[in-house]
Parts: C-alpha cells; sequence; structure tokens
C-alpha cells in the first residue's frame, strides 16, 4: 500500500513544528500497517476554510489523480478542510480514483464521517468566529486597539501581573505623528492629496506600508472611511465592526463589505489623539463639501484613447490632469516622475488617427481590402445560389402537392381538410414566388462598385465620422483597443515637441476572420511625431 501524508496548521500563532509533529505520528502509523511512504504533503498557516489558496492540497489531488499513492493518511479529517463542500469535494474526487483517507482521530473515512465532521468542523469556525469577535469588543472596550498598528502608532510590549503579553495597547509615535498634523494643515489651507503626497514623496518619507505616497493614501474612501485624512483614531475614536470579511466561494479571496453605522462600535480613546478637534472638524468639513459634487456626476465622457497612453518617463499612466489635456499620472499623483509635458487630448487623437490612416492607405492593405471584400462576396453569392436552389425545390415540390389535391377534388373527392390545404400550399407557393422574385432582382442591381475608392473614402472619413458621434466614439474605442497595445507619450529633447509612439495591430483589423501566421513582432508597427507609421527596424 503506498501512503501519502498530508498535515497543516493554520496560523502564524502557531509553530510550524506542528507540522513535522503531525507527519512524525502519521509516519510511524504508516510503518505500523507496512505501508510505503510516497510523499508528504505540508501546507503552512493557511486556514482549514479556504482550500483553493492552499498549494499543497492542489498538489495531493493532481498526484491522487496520477495514481502516485494509494491511500491519504493525516492526524484528523479538519486537517484536510474545514469547510463542508471542501472536504465532501476531495473525498469524493478520491474515491472516484479510488484511494481511501484514513486519520488517527477518526480512522477510515467514509461518507458518515464526511457529513457529521463536515458539520462539526463548519461549526467550529463559526463559533472560532464568534469568539474571535467577542475577544476584540473586549480589548476595544477597554481602549485596546483589535486589530493591526495604524500609521503614527508603535506598538506597546507589556506583561501583566502573571507574565502574560499584554495585547492591543498603542502609543503616539511622534515622529509619524507631526507628518500626520502636517497633511491636515495642508489640506486645510488648500493643498489637494495629489500635491500633498508629492511633496512627501520629494522629501524621501517612506509611505505607511513603505514605497510611495500616493493620492488615495491621503484621501482613502469615503464610505469606509479609511486613509489618512478619515481615520478617526488621529480624532480619539476607535471604531469597531466598521466592515465584516467574506470570502468569495469561487476563489476563496477575501472581500470586505460594510457593515450599517448603527453596528460600529466607537470608543473614546483621548490618549491616542493626534490632532485637534478644530483641526479635524476644518477637514471633514472640506471633504464633505466635495462630497456634495461627485466628479463621477461631472466629468466629460470616457475619451476616444482613454487606457491605452503611457508616459515614456516611467512608464505610469498617461491621463487628463486638466481640462482636455493629457499628462503623467505618476507625476501628478506622486511627484516622483520628470515628464511635467501636456498635450491636448484632440491633438493626441488627430496624431495617431492621422498616422493610423497613412498606414491603412499602405497598398498592401488596400490591395487585401479588395481581395477580402471579393472572397466574401463569392461568399455570399453561392450561399444566395444555395438559397435560390433550396427555394426552387421547395416551389416545385409544393407545386406537385396543389396539383394532386386539385385531381383529387376534380375526381369527386372533395373534403374540407383538402381544401384547407389546397388553401396553405397556395399561400405559402405565393411566399415563395415573393423571395425568387426578390433574390432575381437583387442579382440583377448588383452596383458597380469601385473598391479601392470605396476604402480611401472610407478610411480619409474616418476622423470625421468618429467625432460626429458620442456612441460611435465609444465604440470606435473598443475597436482601437483590440489592435493598439500601447501609445506612449515622451517629450523630444531636440524639437520641444512630444513624440507618440504607437504599437499597433492595424492589420488584425483585415486579418480578423483569418488565422495569421506572423508573429507579433512582424505586426508591430511604430508612429513617431507626425511622421508616417513604418515597421520598426529588428535590431533597433
Amino acid at each position: 500500500m503506498r501512503a501519502a501524508i498530508y498535515a497543516r496548521y493554520s496560523s502564524d500563532l502557531q509553530s510550524e513544528s506542528s507540522n513535522d509533529d503531525q507527519v512524525r505520528v502519521c509516519r510511524e502509523h504508516i510503518e505500523r500497517q507496512g505501508w510505503k511512504l510516497t510523499k508528504a504533503y505540508m501546507d503552512r498557516a493557511i486556514s482549514g476554510s479556504d482550500i483553493l489558496n492552499r498549494s499543497c492540497i492542489q498538489d495531493l489531488l493532481f498526484d491522487a489523480k496520477a495514481k502516485q499513492f494509494d491511500i491519504v493518511v493525516s492526524e484528523a479529517l479538519d486537517r484536510l478542510s474545514r469547510d463542508q463542500e471542501d472536504i465532501a469535494a476531495i473525498f469524493k474526487r478520491l474515491r472516484y480514483w479510488e484511494i481511501e483517507i484514513f486519520t488517527l482521530s477518526e480512522g477510515d473515512i467514509s461518507e458518515l464521517h464526511v457529513g457529521l465532521k463536515g458539520t462539526m468542523n463548519a461549526l467550529f469556525l463559526k463559533d472560532l468566529a464568534s469568539k474571535i469577535r467577542r475577544g476584540q469588543r473586549g480589548r476595544i472596550e477597554a481602549g485596546l486597539s483589535p486589530c493591526g498598528l495604524s500609521y503614527g502608532y508603535d506598538v506597546v510590549r507589556e506583561f501583566d501581573k502573571k507574565g502574560n503579553p499584554v495585547r492591543g495597547k498603542r502609543r503616539i509615535n511622534q515622529v509619524q505623528a507631526r507628518i500626520i498634523r502636517g497633511i491636515f494643515r495642508d489640506y486645510v489651507n488648500g493643498k489637494s492629496p495629489r500635491k500633498i503626497a508629492a511633496e512627501l514623496n520629494s522629501r524621501q518619507i517612506p509611505a505607511p506600508r513603505g514605497g510611495q505616497w500616493n493620492a488615495s493614501t491621503n484621501d482613502g474612501h469615503r464610505t469606509r472611511r479609511n486613509g489618512i485624512l478619515q481615520n478617526d483614531l488621529y480624532a480619539g475614536q476607535q471604531i469597531y465592526n466598521r466592515v465584516r470579511m467574506l470570502k468569495v466561494p469561487e476563489t476563496g479571496k477575501r472581500i470586505s463589505r460594510i457593515n450599517p453605522r448603527d453596528e460600529w462600535v466607537v470608543v473614546d480613546v483621548p490618549e491616542l489623539r493626534i490632532v485637534s478637534d478644530n483641526l479635524w472638524n476644518k477637514v471633514q468639513s472640506k471633504k464633505s463639501e466635495y462630497r456634495n459634487h461627485p466628479f463621477h456626476k461631472s466629468r466629460r465622457a470616457k475619451h476616444l484613447l482613454s487606457g491605452l497612453l503611457s508616459c515614456g518617463e516611467c512608464d505610469g499612466g498617461f491621463t487628463v490632469v486638466a481640462t482636455g489635456r493629457y499628462g503623467c499620472c505618476t507625476r501628478r499623483e506622486k511627484g516622483t516622475c520628470n515628464n511635467n509635458r501636456r498635450i491636448s487630448v484632440e491633438e493626441v487623437e488627430r496624431r495617431v488617427l492621422d498616422g493610423i490612416q497613412d498606414r491603412l492607405l499602405n497598398p498592401i492593405y488596400l490591395t487585401e481590402f479588395v481581395d477580402e471584400f471579393q472572397r466574401e462576396f463569392r461568399k455570399l453569392c453561392r450561399q444566395s445560389s444555395d438559397d435560390v436552389s433550396a427555394i426552387q425545390s421547395r416551389y416545385a415540390n409544393i407545386d406537385k402537392k396543389i396539383c394532386r389535391i386539385i385531381d383529387a377534388i376534380a375526381n369527386s373527392t372533395d373534403t374540407p381538410s383538402l381544401r384547407e390545404a389546397l388553401f396553405e400550399l397556395e399561400s405559402e407557393k405565393a411566399n415563395l414566388k415573393s423571395q425568387l422574385d426578390s433574390l432575381e432582382l437583387q442579382s440583377q442591381n448588383l452596383p458597380e462598385l469601385d473598391l479601392e475608392a470605396v476604402f480611401r473614402r472610407k478610411v480619409e472619413s474616418l476622423p470625421v465620422v468618429l467625432n460626429k458621434n458620442e456612441d460611435i466614439r465609444t465604440g470606435a474605442g473598443e475597436i482601437l483597443r483590440s489592435f493598439i497595445d500601447k501609445i506612449v507619450l515622451l517629450p523630444d529633447k531636440e524639437t520641444g515637441k512630444m513624440r507618440i509612439s504607437v504599437s499597433s495591430r492595424p492589420d488584425s483589423i483585415l486579418a480578423a476572420t483569418k488565422p495569421s501566421t506572423e508573429t507579433k513582432e512582424e505586426r508591430m508597427i511604430k508612429v513617431v511625431a507626425e511622421e508616417r507609421l513604418e515597421l520598426p527596424t529588428r535590431g533597433l
């Protein structure tokens, strides 16, 4: 009997030796049974309610499918999973692959164990979550922190009279507190969160999580009330139960949901106040003014090239930073990029569309368009011919049935059902005759098209059409994204103009309906400044 071991411990609070202990007792059982140990699978510091993010249990299932062992040995069923759905799925798969499950606590695992123990483990998780919330509530009522460390505070490490660590005590970090008060003052004095972040980055002050500051670090989310400017702890109030955490069943990813405000627990902690009431109230009053004029209700419609532009200096996004003008988003948000040049939306769209027009009017693509049009036209003609043949066949068949009914009526076998059938056939025959006449008329009136002239006219009218209708611009933006990879903007030091480089695949428009043997590099094109689009030179 080939045996595999699975071990798991739940969190960072448990010792890593827990897995080693589990493997040891499982190995001893395997040796007593005379089985052969193939491999031990160990997940470390991962909850038993989450199977999707446990790499080792996934490896175990993969190897089980490949029949690399005959039995899975574990300390207890809850080591495999505490989730009812997951443990049932694991059991079902292993049973299908004819692999047994044995645990030192329960013995040979059957459907009864899966049902009863799965329910018990699920109830254990629910009870554990309730106890954790109860403990956190007790901490916050005692003025202690129930969770993580906020920026501006240090952890206080103390022990009670029994020598046990006292968890949740905080004290103000005076260096970070000065930075927080400076952010509040700057905001009241008219500086935007973006400007404040840029100045902090220029002073090389680390952000709360390390790295660089950005606008959202200061501004936060209005409903969740996070971010520096909305952290109630800085005003001497600690809030608990603001959000609850849930797991997405399909992915196992944890997401937060906001609880109703009447379920929030608010406790005064004046010893942790960093900003005065006066400064706090001024900031909240100013933020409420902006809430009354939400940006999403007044912003302009999505631009044609939105989401495709990037900065050539820092590779960050190029977005609308002023009315009708693009600029580097990284410079605006963080102040760490040197690209301070801006360019109008209209100029970027005009130059990019001019380049695409120039490329599409290349004789190669013109010829391809004509050939593709003719291929599609011949296909439609064949289809039309098949339709005509089918209609003619049906027409002849109906005509024969009509003749037989008429003969029957003439031979004195007239009945109401025969006359009703005759009426229906006559109606269908008239309908088929109308279809045949319409197809014949269409074939006689096929237009003589100058396909090259049509193609040129359509391409040359592209800017006019896009600027004519907002719905068309939205649809065109989606089409452009299907064959434009990136648009890079970078100031040209010699000419002073903004260089625009477009990595694109305009030939994919024509090749969309047929397979292509070209590599991505062979399809790439570039347009620089206002020059023609040219294929990139290899090796440069």
